[in-house]
């Protein structure tokens, strides 16, 4: 996992838009400067015009199952959703 930050801080990764990333990988990605964009989902290109456009934040990049969404509804998906606002 160690490796695997430095080479994206290596890259000059500023933001990583991501599906799931594990909270370990979150908070080192975070240490090294790296802005994690956590539980996305959908067409690359869409997602990668809604981050260049500020609109990724949206319902339609959440995860399946996210925020109410199936079986999303209790417990620690809820707060990882919470999460997902709090780093956009």
């Amino acid at each position: 996992m160690s490796q695997m930050v430095a080479w994206l801080a290596e890259q000059g990764v500023t933001t990583l838009v991501c599906g799931a990333v594990s909270r370990p990988l979150q908070e080192r990605l975070s240490a090294v400067g790296i802005k994690v964009v956590p539980f996305v989902a959908g067409d690359l290109r869409q997602v990668i015009q809604a981050s260049f456009d500020g609109s990724l934040n949206g319902s339609a990049f959440t995860m399946p199952g996210c925020c109410g969404r199936r079986r999303g509804r209790r417990g620690a998906a809820r707060g990882r959703c919470r999460a997902k606002r709090d780093l956009i």
